[in-house]
């Protein structure tokens, strides 16, 4: 009997003991783990471009036009807390070269402008107000300099150095420091105004400049450069591939900054940047175009929940606080997104594995709470599954992942089932699921279930999950958008993939289960009506509020006289594919096939990015008689749709003759125009 049970103790401490994976691929330094548990923070870009409506300024705008009236660097940092960002990186130099700081690098710094008298520090304001609202702080420091004289030439250079020193000794501890890869290019150049190129990865002397970075803020991470320690991501759009490894290769393929490389040889993440509006600098034009509730959800999901860092940018306005309709919007995203992931479905459920390594590596680990324990699998198992059954069935649509990335990124492809009353289903996600590393959340569509099963079908060895969570968030019931293309074919699109739409053509209100339709896919509406749509969740029974599309008779009820070329464009249901037209010709005239009864138009000039020239002085005619002239008023600083009405006249030929444009330029934008 004794001897039965030290066998019995020996497998049992055999078992407790258990050795750890040894490492997969390149690691992460503790100081790149303590960035990807930052996960969302903020940009700020302010300051001469903000002033001179520039995206880009050209390092020839006065520094006398930087001139906050209400510059509160602690309304930005409290603003920011609230909608739940880690930190904030400022925009201390743009391309114009213009200093936030009073440097004695250049004299075409903050000191030269009015704010203050002369005696302003933005970067310190921010980096105070950092500290006392207990963010983090990070610094945007452009290499070009497109007003600097020495640019392009070794001088320049060693003014750049200096101003990596000045604001890396004078402002505290560093969480990043960011170098755009905006690089060379025309300029200003001290009234060269040239075009200059240079060799972006010699010329800086990079390497110099991290020795000073890391030499002073150890923590701090590096962005951009060839000695970057985080990624861009390869767009501006908010989003990172669904297939996302944290490492990279020495290879120039430009995929991999979306993708990264399963054998990459250093472990640099990704960082996906993206603006709250459509620029990265305050324009007061793109007032209504700061992105929807749902679309920063979606980003969210798209960035932090494909394995990336957030940098969601604010651009302060006019008077030096960040905008009320943008801080609204923030904090709202926050909200939802904590609302979404707020009760863990997982917490009670019992959980199971195939393959565990030992006691201390056993499946429990996955929903311990604790970041630092983790289910791992034996060395013989780069692959296995893991289950969750729960006391009675739940309704789940996400799904929560985390590797151990301490010891690398491994997981390669996996895939859920569930089962209810003993029928087993594999759950279909909206996107492919592939890696995890830091976090993955993987989203479906609303499902029941009594069991939950994720299979792990191929691994960079054997697996090691530190987390895995469960949630079923309540549908964003957010109105859908109603669009119809040149072809007639109309679309409904809701923001939450589990919600259905629900529509009706003849201008009534859809109600579910009476006169509605439910909407499955794209349809012909080759008519003049209204259609009015909702979207519905079946669980809660709730409907969103109701969209309304109003649509004028197709294209095929008309002849287009003018103009001859891009009226395709003008018709497509886009804000963004737009006609341009000399001002001269600058005339939409249309010929009905039979007398209609017109009672007005509308024109929406470009939503673009940067968009210019929009028509804001107008004559309408019907049959060649005037029915309407004037100008749409604020159109340059909110270039939204312009409808005008009148009194219903009946006619066949409709003429509109742009008599103005707001740049004063030879030519003039139309992105849609239409009769009703």
């Amino acid at each position: 009997m004794k001897k039965y049970l030290t066998i019995f103790i020996s497998a049992i401490l055999l078992h407790s003991c258990a050795k750890a994976p040894e490492p997969t691929g390149p690691i992460p330094s503790p100081e790149q783990i303590a960035w990807h548990q930052m996960e969302t923070y903020a940009f700020v870009h302010f300051g001469l471009n903000t002033f001179n409506d520039l995206e880009w300024g050209g390092g020839d705008t006065p520094a006398s036009t930087f001139n906050p009236t209400d510059l509160d660097c602690e309304q930005w940092a409290a603003t920011l807390k609230a909608c739940g960002m880690k930190g904030v990186i400022l925009t201390a130099k743009h391309h114009d070269g213009f200093c936030l700081w009073p440097t004695k690098s250049t004299d075409y710094n903050i000191s030269k402008s009015p704010y203050k008298n002369g005696k302003g520090d933005m970067v310190r304001e921010l980096s105070d107000a950092c500290r006392k609202y207990g963010l983090k702080f990070g610094i945007y420091l452009s290499p070009w300099d497109r007003n600097n004289a020495e640019y392009g030439f070794p001088g320049y250079v060693e003014t750049y150095h200096q101003q990596i020193n000045e604001l890396t000794s004078n402002y505290g501890p560093l969480f990043e420091f960011w170098f755009d890869g905006a690089n060379g290019g025309t300029g200003y150049y001290g009234g060269a105004n040239e075009r200059r190129s240079i060799n972006a990865r010699e010329y800086y002397d990079y390497q110099r400049a991290k020795d000073t970075i890391i030499n002073r803020h150890p923590d701090a991470m590096i962005f951009g450069g060839p000695c970057q320690t985080i990624r861009w991501v390869g767009n501006e759009q908010g989003w990172v591939g669904a297939t996302n490894w944290a490492m990279l290769s020495d290879s120039e393929n430009y995929n991999q900054l979306t993708y990264g490389s399963e054998d990459g040889a250093s472990w640099i993440p990704a960082e996906v940047d993206v603006s709250i509006r459509p620029g990265w600098f305050y324009h007061q034009r793109e007032d209504h175009q700061v992105k929807t509730l749902a679309k920063l959800v979606d980003i969210y999901y798209n960035s932090v929940g494909h394995n990336a860092n957030l940098l969601l940018n604010f651009p302060v306005g006019l008077s030096g606080k960040i905008y009320p309709q943008d801080s609204l919007r923030a904090m709202e995203f926050y909200q939802t997104i904590s609302n979404e992931l707020k009760d863990n479905l997982l917490l009670n459920a019992k959980v199971s594995a195939d393959d565990e390594r030992g006691r201390k590596f056993s499946a429990s680990k996955v929903n311990d709470g604790n970041p630092e324990t983790y289910w791992a699998t034996n060395d013989d198992y780069p692959y296995g599954s893991i289950a969750f059954k729960f006391g009675e069935p739940v309704m789940m649509n996400r799904v929560l992942f985390q590797e151990y990335i301490a010891l690398g990124q491994r997981v390669k492809s996996f895939y859920l089932e569930g089962e209810l009353d003993g029928k087993w289903f594999k759950i279909p996600t909206f996107d492919t699921t592939t890696t995890i590393g830091y976090k993955r959340i993987v989203r479906f569509n609303t499902v029941k279930l009594d069991k939950l099963v994720i299979y792990f079908e191929d691994s960079r060895g054997p697996l090691c999950i530190s987390n895995i969570e469960a949630y079923c968030a309540p549908a964003l019931l957010s109105e859908p958008t109603i669009s119809r293309n040149f072809d007639n074919v109309v679309t409904i699109e809701s923001s939450d993939q589990n919600t259905e739409i629900y529509y009706t053509v003849d201008g009534s209100a859809p109600v579910v289960g009476d006169n509605a339709k439910k909407y499955d896919k794209p349809f012909i509406f080759r008519d003049k009506g209204t259609i009015k749509a909702v979207s519905y969740d079946a669980l809660s029974g709730k409907s969103s509020a109701v969209s309304t599309k109003t649509l004028p008779l197709p294209h095929e009820s008309f002849k287009v006289i003018s103009p001859k070329t891009g009226f395709d464009k003008i018709y497509d249901g886009s804000g963004f594919s737009v006609t341009y037209m000399m001002m001269e010709d600058a005339v939409v005239e249309l010929e009905y096939n039979e007398t209609q009864t017109i009672a007005g138009f509308s024109y929406l000039p470009s939503q673009g990015r940067d968009a210019s020239r929009h028509i804001n002085e107008y004559e309408f005619f019907v049959d060649g008689k005037l029915v309407s002239k004037g100008s749409f008023g604020n159109i340059k600083n909110n270039p939204i749709e312009q409808v005008v009405n009148f009194e219903p006249v009946v006619g066949k030929r409709v003429r509109f003759v742009a008599k103005g444009n707001t740049d004063n330029a030879k030519s003039c934008n139309i992105a849609e125009f239409r009769v009703f």
